[in-house]
């Protein structure tokens, strides 16, 4: 487990007691490796010797999260100790990846060799990692390079539906599994919010193709301005760090408006609105469209139970865990295809089951931004599935207000408590609640680190 010091100067102690010799102290901000918890100390290595900090001055991370340094300097030297006369151990080249254990504003110790040695901190690149399980690439074609850094070698590609193992996030990058070795992967071009668990997908070969794909320039985004904040924040960081950014930059105004109205910390707002749709509404990649997820079991309670064998012809899913497994093909004799994660694909399976009923195919979608479903209509506030529909294609401001017109008094009360767990239960459902609910919280820690 992780934690982050947030008094100016810590204490570190040899006993978990204020009276215990003191072996160094520790700066506000450095991320320490806890190794256990005793009595309301935490325990951490501090050069390489047991060590303890009062645990009110550390702020603990989710468990899913460690920390990870890139090396920024053509060789940097491996120490024995946090001390540059110490005996030299090795080197490591730009771009090479450790997994940290601690660091001060001198040092990083880091794991080598079933033990640990020490780095200069002035040339490691410091970031927080997650265990991610597995992701969909969302490109054509996408380079996985030997490690996180643009310049780094090509090792071979990955293309459009892939699905890979993920090893962790490391900035703005997703470290997978390759090919049988580790890589490195574009980060915003992986969608890491899927439910299908299968097996990665074999890699094609090395070419040289970019990372960042064509976009149009102007996007739906834009049509309800004003909602800026007047203090914007730099979109740079790791991926949580820039999505929380960018969607604070566009919404900012309007965004902490509702949530003084609703007593909320705006960073909740952001956060859910991150999580649900990335923060935002329309994608660029598709035409500039609403962002939606159509559900086939939604659609199977809405119109399928009255046309069964029709409905088993086009749709299924996994009926024991009905959010998963959503395949369809418009031909019955055609192979099944899946299409979460790719909103042209969800448009397509969309505009399929208009065909054959509108309103059941609009209630069994989640809408724009705040991902809605089309059977609240009458929660948020319209008089028809139709009428919310079309008051979210035409524009972001009603997925704005849409989201705070949704929230429950249940669910205002766990934002306003933090409980990020609770709220998703009610949000997203109680199958998908420890999920989302552990990514709402990242998001809020991003942006509070942001703030």
């Amino acid at each position: 487990m992780l934690g982050t010091i947030t008094a100016s100067r810590l204490n570190v102690r040899s006993q978990p007691d204020q009276h215990s010799n003191k072996l160094g102290e520790i700066v506000k901000g450095t991320v320490v490796n806890i190794l256990a918890q005793k009595n309301g100390w935490y325990e951490i290595l501090y050069n390489k010797l047991p060590g303890f900090l009062f645990g009110q001055y550390v702020d603990l991370r989710d468990d899913s999260i460690t920390q990870a340094g890139i090396i920024t300097a053509r060789l940097l030297n491996i120490r024995e100790r946090p001390d540059t006369s110490s005996p030299i151990l090795g080197t490591l080249g730009k771009g090479s990846k450790i997994d940290v254990i601690s660091s001060n504003q001198n040092w990083v110790e880091f794991s080598f060799k079933e033990s640990s040695a020490y780095l200069a901190r002035d040339y490691v690149e410091l970031h927080l990692q997650e265990s991610l399980s597995f992701g969909k690439v969302t490109v054509q074609l996408l380079n996985v390079r030997q490690s996180p850094s643009l310049s780094a070698p090509v090792i071979g590609q990955v293309k459009l539906d892939d699905k890979l193992e993920i090893i962790s996030s490391v900035g703005e990058w997703l470290e997978i599994r390759f090919n049988k070795i580790n890589g490195f992967a574009a980060a915003q071009y992986i969608n890491t919010n899927t439910d299908e668990e299968i097996p990665p997908t074999i890699p094609i070969g090395p070419n040289q193709i970019e990372e960042e794909p064509e976009r149009p320039a102007v996007s739906r985004e834009s049509v309800n301005d004003g909602f800026e904040p007047t203090k914007l924040i730099s979109e740079v960081g790791g991926p949580e760090e820039r999505k929380v950014a960018a969607t604070w930059n566009r919404y900012g105004a309007l965004l902490e408006d509702l949530s003084q109205d609703k007593q909320i910390d705006v960073a909740c707002t952001v956060a859910v609105l991150c999580v649900e749709s990335s923060g935002r509404g329309f994608s660029s990649a598709n035409n500039d469209r609403m962002i939606i997820r159509f559900e086939n079991h939604k659609f199977w309670k809405y119109w399928g139970k009255q046309d069964p064998e029709k409905f088993r012809r086009h749709f299924r899913y996994n009926s024991g865990k009905a959010w998963t497994g959503h395949q369809w093909r418009a031909d019955s004799q055609a192979e099944w295809q899946s299409f979460h994660g790719r909103q042209n694909a969800e448009w397509e399976v969309l505009d399929f089951a208009r065909s054959i009923d509108n309103d059941a195919a609009l209630l069994s979608i989640s809408m724009g931004a705040p991902q809605i479903m089309g059977f609240h209509y009458q929660a948020i506030g319209y008089q028809s599935v139709q009428e919310m529909f079309d008051d979210f294609n035409a524009g972001i401001k009603a997925h704005i207000e849409g989201l705070f017109n949704f929230m429950s008094p249940a669910m205002i009360q766990h934002l306003q408590r933090l409980k990020f767990e609770s709220f998703a239960g009610l949000y997203n459902g109680s199958g998908q609640k420890k999920k989302y609910g552990r990514w709402i919280k990242n998001h809020y820690d991003a942006f509070k680190r942001r703030q």
